[in-house]
């Protein structure tokens, strides 16, 4: 069963990270900016009050509709470069919830050995994996990290491109808070059939 509401840290990363790559318009369109701007998501006025919004709720760890961030999902999915806006967002997203986390933990973490590090770690990204993303993280002998969650943003994009948000932002959260280094493989797909989204690191020896 799919969660019916959403931390609004998810909108706020994805449209933080749409307003970004639509300000990196060419030198010349500087001049048209008055007429650009509204035909460009990010730098429309409506998305600015929108990412304060939900930059004031995420401040207070709040939450949104769920059907409100699969229409702005859906949305996303239209561009042609929304598989860079959702894989930005992920990352964006996760710096967010890393913020989170309080700073003496943070502190208790780096001085850690290097077997309590890991350890502390995963415990950090299982937590922040659960309250922001909905996502559940377990280790695994095989697959090392395993991820795994029924996003309701899913249905917004049939071709599996709002799932490259969460696979960045879990991934990024593990790159932070551990060892790893890489990339998450998305074995299970829902928009593929499956009963859930599943990430994994492979075999999670060295790190």
């Amino acid at each position: 069963m799919t969660n019916t509401q959403v931390s609004a840290i998810i909108p706020l990363a994805v449209l933080q990270a749409v307003r970004t790559l639509d300000q990196q318009g060419p030198e010349r369109m500087v001049q048209y900016h008055d007429e650009v701007a509204p035909k460009r998501l990010g730098m429309n006025p409506t998305v600015t009050a929108q990412i304060e919004r939900y930059r004031q709720l995420a401040q207070r760890n709040g939450v949104v509709d769920a059907d409100e961030v699969v229409q702005l999902f859906r949305l996303v999915g239209r561009r042609g470069d929304a598989n860079l806006a959702f894989s930005q967002g992920g990352r964006l997203a996760a710096q967010h919830a890393l913020q989170q986390t309080p700073a003496p933990l943070k502190i208790a973490s780096k001085m850690a050995p290097g077997p309590v590090k890991r350890r502390m770690g995963l415990r950090s990204a299982t937590r922040l994996a659960a309250s922001v993303f909905g996502s559940t993280v377990t280790v695994d002998e095989q697959d090392g990290v395993v991820a795994v969650a029924q996003p309701a943003t899913t249905e917004a994009t049939p071709d599996g491109a709002s799932c490259s948000f969460y696979g960045s932002a879990l991934a990024e959260i593990l790159r932070s808070t551990t060892n790893f280094d890489g990339a998450l493989l998305h074995e299970t797909c829902m928009t593929r059939g499956g009963d859930c989204c599943r990430w994994h690191t492979g075999n999670n020896q060295g790190w």
